[in-house]
This record gives structure tokens, sequence and C-alpha cells, in this order.
């Protein structure tokens, strides 16, 4: 479809068609236990709400708001098998740098993160089953084919979509503007969540703006990265400290050496934000919007 044939009404379609398909096809690797399906599935819900959001000027306000909502519970359930599996994954991977001895040693305490994950892919799996679930499924597949727009949806993409990302991007810039010379944990997590909407609004919005577009998102995608390493380090640091809390002293001192290692993968992911983001705000970039 060129430009010229196309509308805001089309744009949307086609994003939530592609993100529901996506989850459609990963719900059988969900119940399996393919961490991949997981995240997939997890990724697929986010942009959905991300576009639901994005887009909300032309569509249905009651109709947008309640489909959110019910994504928002099934991305929390997914959420919270896929976080776990992050850090086991990524913990176990960090205690590579420690001394055997540590390492097995911190190998025993990380074992509570299976049982963690078993307990929450139960829940998964459960509310996945459920009417609940179906009800959704229904509805983001009758929504993919027939979204329910506003007049505003008949619009030439080109003519209205660049302002709505530029607004996303307002947000993210606004954001970092505020972080000041120490910014803390949470100020960082809160940055990267609006690089990731923007990330995904420019993304939702390439099929009309082409590479520009795309070349935008990629940037911003490596603001979200850097600062997803940090967000990742800190909450491992944290579940770390807390565990050392629970564990006999030669325990609790393993559990420190590799909080260590995380305490540094933070440090240096906080180093990195800088020319990220420097490369990411530069004017050329938007010129598209």
């Amino acid at each position: 479809m060129g430009k010229s044939s196309q509308t805001v009404a089309s744009v949307v379609r086609d994003a939530l068609a592609k993100s529901s398909a996506q989850l459609a096809e990963h719900e059988r690797g969900v119940f399996e236990g393919d961490q991949h399906a997981v995240h997939q599935a997890r990724v697929a819900t986010r942009r959905l709400r991300s576009d639901l959001r994005t887009f909300e000027p032309f569509l249905d306000e009651r109709w947008a708001k309640t489909l959110r909502g019910e994504l928002r519970w099934l991305t929390s359930e997914l959420g919270a098998v896929r976080d776990i599996e992050v850090m086991r994954d990524r913990l176990r991977g960090h205690t590579e740098q420690l001394t055997p001895e540590d390492a097995d040693t911190v190998g025993h305490v990380l074992r509570r993160l299976d049982a963690d994950r078993e307990a929450a892919r139960v829940s998964l799996l459960s509310s996945m089953r459920s009417i609940r679930y179906s009800q959704l499924r229904a509805a983001l597949s009758e929504g993919a084919k027939r979204p329910r727009l506003s007049a505003r949806a008949a619009k030439r993409p080109d003519r209205v979509l660049g302002r709505v990302v530029r607004a996303r991007w307002k947000k993210l810039e606004r954001a970092v503007d505020k972080l000041g010379a120490m910014p803390s944990d949470e100020a960082l997590h809160a940055v990267r969540i609006r690089a990731k909407r923007c990330r995904y609004a420019a993304e939702a919005c390439a099929p009309v703006f082409g590479h520009e577009a795309n070349r935008f998102a990629r940037e911003i995608a490596a603001v979200q990265d850097v600062l997803g390493e940090h967000h990742d380090a800190v909450v491992a640091g944290a579940w770390l400290a807390k565990m050392a809390q629970e564990c006999a002293p030669s325990r609790a001192f393993a559990l420190g050496r590799l909080a260590e290692v995380e305490h540094l993968a933070a440090d240096r992911s906080r180093a990195e934000f800088a020319d990220v983001w420097k490369r990411a705000r530069r004017k050329r970039l938007r010129t598209w919007m």
C-alpha cells in the first residue's frame, strides 16, 4: 500500500494485527515453558498497549482504555515469569566471575529462583486458561480487523502521525533533562520506560515514514538497552542483598561478591548512558516528525 492510499486507520490496523499475531504465534510456546515464547508474548502485549496509547487520538476512547487495562493484566502475568527468568539467567552467568567455591555456594541460593519461577508460571498458565484470557484474545482478534476508530482516523498519516511521535519524544526529552548530575535508579528506570514508549511509537509509524523513523527508533532502542541493563543490575543487586540477610555468613559473603559484580554493571551502564543519549538526541534524526 503506497503512502497516498494510506489512512491512519490502515496504519492502526496493521500495527494491532502484527502484535496480535505475535501473541498468538507464541501462545503454545508459553504453555510449553519456552522462555523465548514468554519473552515474545510479553513484547507483543507491551507493544499493543503502547500502540493503543500512541494512536489514542484516533481510537474510541472507552474501547482503547478497556483493552489497555486487560493487556496490562496479561503483561503483568507474563512479566512475573519473565523477570524471574531474566534475573536467574543473568546471575548464573555472572557466577563465572566468582571462584569455583563461591559460585557453588551462590548456586544453592539461586535455586530459589527456580521455585519462584515455577510458582509464577503456574499462575500465568491458570490465567491463560481462564475465560478472561479467551475474551481478551477474541477482543484482540476483532480489534486487529476492525478497531473502533474516531473520525480523525480517516486522515492521511503523513500529516498527523509525526506529531504523535514527537509528543512521545518530548516526554522522553523532558524526563532526561530532569535527571540532574546524580539521578536515582528510579529516575533512570522512568526514563527507560519513556524511551520504550517513544521507540514503539516510531516503529508503529515506520510504515509511513520509512527509513528515517526506523533509524530514530534504533537510536532510542540503544538508550532503552543501556538503561535496561542498569535496571536489571539494580534489581539483581537488591535481590542478592535481601537473600544475604537470610543466609549464613559464608553464603552471605559469596552473595556479596556477586552483588559487587552487579554494582559494577550498573555503574558501567550509567557511564554509557550519556553517550547513547547524545547520539539519540541529534536533531537530524527527527526531521521527519
